[in-house]
């Protein structure tokens, strides 16, 4: 899959959308209550925000990359 930034930002909503209509039919037909898996959906969105920030990375070889490692 393309680490793009742009393409990671635009999934962003779709896959948070799919995450909480699975939840949605979990609660529904299962013994697990949404009250109980909300957790879930910051989960998701953390790991969508580093596979952003993965595809961002700064390459050693770039001038403008900050030194110090902040």
């Amino acid at each position: 899959m393309n680490n793009n930034p742009v393409l990671m930002r635009a999934l962003r909503g779709p896959v948070l959308m799919m995450t909480l209509g699975a939840m949605l039919v979990a609660d529904h037909f299962t013994q697990f209550p949404f009250s109980r898996t909300w957790p879930v959906l910051l989960i998701v969105l953390g790991i969508m925000k580093l596979l952003e920030r993965a595809g961002q990375g700064i390459r050693p070889e770039d001038p403008s990359a900050p030194m110090g490692g902040n």
